[in-house]
């Protein structure tokens, strides 16, 4: 026991009739930033650590992207239609033909080829490249006649190929498009062609067949000689049937000289007459043959010819009328028919002989002007279909010419190559330094977010601000970074106890009781007996009792608090006796447990002290773990809630309605092991 002469000199304070004021709303912003309190360094800390981390993936999971371009030109087929006037169609159906072959490169056998082409060039980096893949990384666009092919890649060379393979791609297919074309309009043409030719071998073998050894030109003459001839035989056939007419009507005056004779001359006549006739055959197919031979009736040559042939023509038939005229003449004379009767038959039946004979030559001489003429019917149709056949063969191979000439205009345009992919050498993008500053940035910003998080979602109590909202209630009179132990603390709480205001006024005579409590769990035997030695050096008579059944009992007469709650006797300190510090063990939990103490008990055990000291001290435990302990308060003047920043916040805002109304004059909160961060640290030391 130490002695102290100082009396206990809490004041009385009239009674608290007047309401509690209300609890101040809650302001978001403060929230915050009393939520981020005393997290400010770790934030930082956090921050530089998590943007340190962050920024170094951010870099090395960064690209450096190469960027190569190709540009293709479509020419259009028409010139100048870029400057046409009026109608503009041609410029339209160029313009959309550009559209088509900007379409038509992004289309997928385009592509498709292209990877084909990438996986044989750079099977390592075109593993696993399929053709969305490829479309999605060209941009293609559309600039006038002109299409521009972009892309990027981490590789610059593969960025030139991965154009390279577009662009050839592209222009293969173009080419064989085209080439597929040109041969079906070929195959028609060469397919024509081979049926013309294969119809004028067999028109030709017709006319080889037709016309033997002979040509057209050669059977017309034929043919018009033998008309001459016909027509020759057909006056000496109509002569010989007059003369024989005119013998068989004569009765024979005439002399068989005279008659042999006149016949003689009729025969020469004759004779006479069939060369004349051949003569003007020969020359009459002569005659034809020129104007077959010449197309060009305008040549002198021909006009001369054609004049000396009309004019032999001419003179024969002049001889051969004189001729007819002269065998017309000795028919009338009857010069034929003064033969006596027996000579007269004999030249009767020779006339008749010459007769039959011509009349075979004339039938003979038709029939073979009938095969004359079929022939030469059946030659000029060979002819003509020949002509139309060699015409047609001729306009085939000039369209086929034609299309191999100019196949390249059946389109509107043709597409060339303006620029070739070029070979990047420094990167177009790169996105390490970027996303090293994104991974700083986001680094700091999740080290703040995460501190936020944790300061809002915060269950201790952490700081005493926190008791704010319940302060009318719960009075904060004392934060310390001290511990429980520390005397210069116990002092200072000492006074602020004595200077607390009562809600009731203390009876004269009867020793104030403080009772030391805990929200959350923990002991409360440090700083409850650090304020009963405080006292005791204020000289008071204390009494320290430690009522926590859970600590560890015993003292120096082995009497303890169970064994007064028991009715046991202690022994007081006489009046005389120097202030000094008593302490009352909590005794042995054989005895009496906490479950088995009751509010009269403690107030009986209390009742039995309070006119022996100046000053109770007791330390009631946790407020969670003793059932004890708010009878202890309920007897106890005022009540002070011992709390640290790790006890829970629900824990301590839970226990409010209890310590401000159990205790007759309330409870006050005193914080200890505050943190540095703490905002009544330096007011409320």
């Amino acid at each position: 026991m130490t002695a102290v002469a100082t009396p206990l000199p809490l004041e009385e304070a009239p009674e608290a009739a007047a309401a509690l004021p209300d609890a101040p709303e809650p302001n978001p912003i403060a929230g915050v930033v009393r939520a981020m309190r005393g997290r400010w360094k770790a934030t930082i800390g956090g921050a530089l650590v998590l943007g340190a981390l962050m920024g170094a993936g951010g870099y090395l999971s960064g690209v450096q992207l190469y960027e190569s371009q190709a540009i293709l030109r479509v020419f259009p087929q028409e010139s100048n239609i870029l400057y046409a006037t009026g109608d503009d169609s041609v410029l339209r159906t160029f313009d959309s033909f550009v559209r088509a072959e900007t379409t038509y490169v992004a289309s997928h056998p385009v592509m498709s080829r292209a990877v084909e082409t990438l996986a044989g060039m750079r099977p390592e980096l075109a593993a696993g490249l399929s053709v969305p893949d490829l479309t999605g990384s060209i941009e293609i666009r559309r600039s006038d006649s002109l299409i521009v092919l972009t892309t990027r890649s981490r590789d610059p060379g593969f960025a030139a190929q991965k154009l390279e393979a577009v662009v050839g791609a592209y222009l293969a297919l173009n080419l064989e498009a085209e080439d597929a074309r040109s041969e079906v309009r070929l195959a028609e043409l060469h397919d024509r062609e081979e049926e013309l030719v294969a119809r004028l071998t067999d028109l030709r073998a017709d006319q080889l067949q037709i016309g033997g050894e002979f040509g057209m030109s050669a059977i017309s003459r034929a043919h018009v000689e033998k008309i001459a001839q016909i027509d020759a035989l057909a006056i000496r056939l109509g002569e010989i049937e007059t003369s024989l007419a005119a013998l068989e009507t004569n009765t024979g005056s005439t002399s068989v000289d005279g008659a042999d004779q006149e016949i003689m001359r009729a025969t020469l006549l004759d004779d006479i007459i069939g060369a004349l006739g051949t003569e003007r055959a020969r020359l009459l197919g002569e005659l034809a043959a020129l104007r077959v031979d010449f197309a060009d009736r305008t040549n002198p040559r021909f006009e001369q010819r054609e004049r000396t042939l009309v004019e032999e023509i001419a003179v024969v038939e002049s001889a051969l009328e004189d001729r007819r005229e002269q065998i017309r003449v000795l028919a009338q004379t009857g010069a034929l028919t003064d033969a006596p009767s027996q000579g007269g038959e004999q030249s009767i039946a020779e006339i008749r002989s010459l007769r039959d004979r011509i009349a075979t030559q004339l039938e003979n001489a038709r029939a073979e002007a009938r095969d004359l003429n079929r022939r030469r019917i059946d030659l000029d149709r060979v002819e003509q279909e020949i002509a139309a056949a060699e015409e047609l063969l001729d306009e085939t191979r000039r369209a086929l010419e034609v299309i191999r000439l100019e196949s390249g205009r059946a389109l509107p345009g043709f597409t060339v190559l303006m620029s070739p992919p070029s070979q990047p050498v420094d990167p177009a993008d790169d996105s390490r330094k970027m996303l090293a500053a994104g991974g700083v940035a986001g680094g700091g910003a999740l080290a703040l977010l995460i501190a936020l998080i944790l300061g809002l979602t915060e269950r201790r109590l952490r700081f005493a601000e926190t008791l704010t909202p319940v302060e009318h209630r719960l009075p904060v009179l004392q934060v310390s970074a001290a511990g429980d132990a520390d005397a210069d603390a116990a002092d200072r709480l000492r006074n602020e106890l004595q200077l607390h205001p009562l809600r009731r006024p203390r009876l004269v005579g009867k020793a104030p009781v403080i009772t030391v409590v805990r929200a959350g769990t923990g002991p409360t035997s440090e700083l409850a007996l650090a304020l009963a030695e405080s006292y005791a050096r204020a000289r008071m008579k204390v009494l320290f009792i430690e009522a926590d059944m859970g600590q560890s009992a015993g003292g120096e007469d082995g009497i303890g608090w169970s064994d007064l709650l028991c009715g046991e006797r202690i022994a007081l300190p006489e009046a005389t006796e120097a202030p000094a510090l008593w302490e009352l063990s909590a005794g042995s939990s054989d005895r009496l447990d906490d479950r088995a103490i009751s509010a009269p008990m403690v107030r009986a055990a209390l009742d039995r002290l309070v006119r022996a000291f100046d000053v109770i001290i007791i330390s009631g435990g946790s407020l969670q773990d003793r059932l004890s302990c708010q009878f202890l308060l309920s007897a106890a003047d005022v009540g002070v809630l011992a709390v640290q920043p790790t006890d829970r916040r629900g824990s301590v805002l839970g226990q409010v309605e209890r310590l401000d109304s159990l205790p007759r004059n309330g409870a006050v909160a005193v914080m200890r092991h505050a943190l540095p961060g703490d905002p009544w640290l330096a007011v409320r030391t």
